[in-house]
């Protein structure tokens, strides 16, 4: 599959106001398929995720960022986009947390230490980027060795184009252009990446949309399954040198 020079994200769309206001509809899906990436976090990671220092590349508005500084993680969340980073640094603000700094940032090269995370996010992040393996790559030069990498992603197949882009982009669950098929990743590309970036892969889980109850909710709910047919998400272990 080729993929496009450039990426997938729309800026302008990708700043718009509202990540924490309950009542805006843009956000409103990313904030509900949070909650089940934190669930999944606090699954594989609970015991590590109090005291770690957490980077997350590709932040936005710090929708995962700043509910796990909340849970005791010392969490840095870099982006790109100004206006999604000073939504998050307001939120922070807001709540008085003092663990959770925001910084624009390429995602692709950081500039921070090698081995300086014990944990890397990208979640929502990789079905956006031209050159993925560079975003893995980086996120397993920040890793000391034992750290853990978690990704989130959709995909290549033609029920996530179905379920993604013609029901939940065509009925409004996800703003119109926010994904393009071609640059979804099949989870053995993804276990391709983070091997040339020596992280082996400790667990995999499928997500599905809950149909009843994202229409009672207006927006994506999602819920784990054993297929890896629509999104997915995975946790990788940097391997000692």
């Amino acid at each position: 599959m080729t993929r496009p020079a450039t990426s997938s994200i729309d800026n302008a769309q990708y700043g718009k106001a509202g990540w924490w206001d309950a009542d805006c509809r843009t956000w409103a899906s990313l904030r509900s398929v949070t909650l089940f990436r934190l669930q999944m976090l606090r699954t594989w990671l609970g015991a590590v995720l109090p005291g770690a220092q957490v980077v997350d590349l590709g932040c936005g508005g710090g929708l995962l960022a700043i509910p796990l500084a909340e849970t005791g993680a010392r969490v840095l969340g870099l982006d790109q986009s100004r206006a999604a980073l000073d939504q998050a640094i307001a939120e922070t603000a807001r709540r008085g947390l003092t663990n959770c700094l925001f910084q624009q940032a390429d995602m692709q090269d950081t500039g921070r230490a090698d081995g300086c995370a014990d944990v890397v996010l990208l979640a929502d992040v990789l079905e956006h980027l031209p050159r993925p393996e560079r975003a893995i790559a980086e996120a397993a030069r920040l890793l000391h060795p034992g750290g853990h990498l978690f990704v989130n992603t959709i995909n290549r197949t033609w029920r996530s184009r179905f379920l993604a882009i013609t029901v939940g982009e065509g009925c409004g669950f996800i703003p119109k252009g926010t994904h393009d098929w071609r640059w979804f990743l099949r989870p053995d590309e993804v276990d391709a990446m983070a091997e040339v970036a020596r992280l082996r892969r400790l667990a995999q889980c499928g997500e599905r949309p809950a149909i009843a109850a994202t229409l009672q909710a207006r927006a994506v709910v999602l819920r784990p399954t054993r297929s890896l047919a629509v999104g997915w998400c995975a946790l990788y272990r940097k391997e000692n040198p």
